[in-house]
């Protein structure tokens, strides 16, 4: 007869992960790629910049000629 509290194994799995080796040099030229290039169809991003001097900002927006679509505006405080 089985005990109540005794937990039963249905399966066990065993799982062999390996993580890639990642060298600075590749990951340093992905993530320039990732910056400067489209996610999506791998276009180069066109930026454009406005700064505004009394505020003391520039606000940076890029966008896919390709995909006619807006990646990313971020903002920064000028020193």
């Amino acid at each position: 007869m089985d005990t109540p509290n005794k937990p039963k194994t249905i399966a066990t799995i065993d799982v062999n992960i390996r993580w890639p080796k990642i060298e600075k040099k590749a990951w340093l030229e992905e993530t320039l790629s990732d910056h400067l290039q489209c996610v999506l169809c791998g276009t180069d991003l066109e930026f454009k910049h406005v700064t505004n001097f009394a505020e003391q900002s520039v606000i940076e927006e890029a966008h896919c000629p390709s995909c006619k679509i807006r990646n990313r505006q971020s903002g920064h405080r000028l020193q």
